[in-house]
């Protein structure tokens, strides 16, 4: 995963588009990639997220397209495609295509008709690492189109369509988390979400002496076990005996009271969500109170439920948590815990400040010496949500 930080904006963007379409666009919107920092497997489970915006964003710019047809190009350089619109509101190619049929067919759904447009879209927010960047597309996509038809979509529907476009157009069934903090994202917070409802919390992380440091593991391990869909099946069943509509009901203590007809998979299964809806509360706390090392604990306790209990974890991604805590500046990392589904990706922690570049370099070297793997990191802070960036 390249973690490079290349800039982007209207400036940037606006000499492209006019060079591939002969004219200037009409609107251009922004939207960032995300970082869980915990709350992890508890999203179909009805329960707590805490995630942050990227300053890495996907920017879409727009303008009606003078042929009557869609004229869409992916990526700076990238072959431009055309579509008739009788045919963008339904599945087809190329693959990333759908991303932006999706949301055009959420959008009419919705009432709202998108006329033909000509789109060039550019990402500084890393593919395949785990960062969310299909949701910055979505998110993105849906900012601008809406703004180019002046339809008032809300920030949280903007996230639905998303979402309605992974499950429908990319096959992906994803949870809300991505595609809202995407939407909902504010500048130096981050955000605690409420599954079950969608209510949320932005809490503040204003603090200049804590950075957030991103680490790719650079491994990502296939579900060849349908492990995601077991997992799932282990909290429906653990929700069955437990005699609740969801582990958010779910208490600790009952989970003790029946740990025998449980049995020890679904035991540990239910365990690790119970356990990690308090964590994600703690954690808020601390946050709010600027007690990072109480914040690093909630992370390093999820870290060990994911890996132990919930079993989603792999020795790559375990070694550079451990790594957090064995490097020379081992000091001056607060907590690490992976991030995202799992079996790969990426890891983050909180880190002080003045040591966090030393702390990334100690973590990549050891890393490499000890299994071998090159990789790379990134350095952020929470960054704003989906916006307009120009309209004409």
């Amino acid at each position: 995963m390249d973690l490079e930080q290349r800039e982007i904006s209207v400036e940037t963007i606006t000499p492209y588009f006019e060079e591939y379409f002969g004219h200037k666009p009409t609107v251009v919107a922004a939207s960032p990639g995300r970082v869980n920092l915990i709350g992890e497997h508890t999203d179909y489970n009805n329960g707590f997220v805490l995630p942050m915006a990227l300053n890495n964003i996907n920017v879409v710019a727009v303008a009606p397209s003078p042929t009557g047809k869609h004229r869409w190009i992916g990526s700076l350089g990238d072959t431009m495609i055309e579509i008739d619109p009788a045919d963008a509101d339904k599945p087809g190619e190329p693959f990333w295509s759908n991303y932006v049929r999706g949301v055009i067919c959420m959008l009419e759904r919705r009432g709202i008709k998108v006329p033909a447009v000509d789109m060039l879209i550019d990402s500084n927010v890393p593919r395949g690492g785990g960062l969310s960047s299909s949701a910055a597309f979505e998110v993105a996509t849906c900012t601008a189109l809406a703004a180019l038809c002046d339809a008032d979509v809300s920030p949280t529907e903007r996230a639905l369509i998303g979402q309605a476009t992974e499950h429908e157009f990319v096959n992906v069934p994803c949870g809300i988390m991505d595609q809202f903090i995407s939407a909902n994202g504010r500048k130096d917070h981050a955000l605690m979400l409420d599954c079950k409802d969608l209510s949320y919390k932005l809490i503040p992380m204003t603090d200049p002496n804590v950075s957030v440091l991103v680490i790719d593991s650079a491994v990502k391990h296939s579900l060849a076990d349908g492990g995601y869909a077991a997992r799932r099946k282990n909290c429906e069943d653990a929700c069955a005996i437990l005699g609740v509509p969801s582990l958010r009901e779910a208490t600790l203590e009952m989970l003790e009271a029946k740990k025998a007809e449980l049995g020890d998979l679904c035991y540990r299964r239910a365990r690790h969500v119970i356990g990690e809806n308090l964590r994600v509360a703690a954690f808020a706390d601390a946050v709010e109170k600027g007690d990072w090392e109480a914040a690093g604990v909630a992370m390093r306790g999820s870290h060990a439920s994911l890996k132990d209990d919930f079993e989603v974890s792999c020795a790559e991604v375990d070694k550079l948590v451990s790594l957090a805590d064995t490097i020379p500046s081992a000091a001056s990392v607060y907590g690490a815990r992976m991030t995202g589904g799992g079996f790969g990706g990426c890891i983050v922690a909180l880190v002080k400040s003045a040591d966090v570049e030393q702390v990334a370099h100690e973590m990549l070297e050891a890393y490499r010496q000890e299994l071998g793997i090159e990789t790379t990191y990134l350095v952020t802070r929470p960054g704003e949500g989906a916006r307009v960036l120009y309209k004409a």
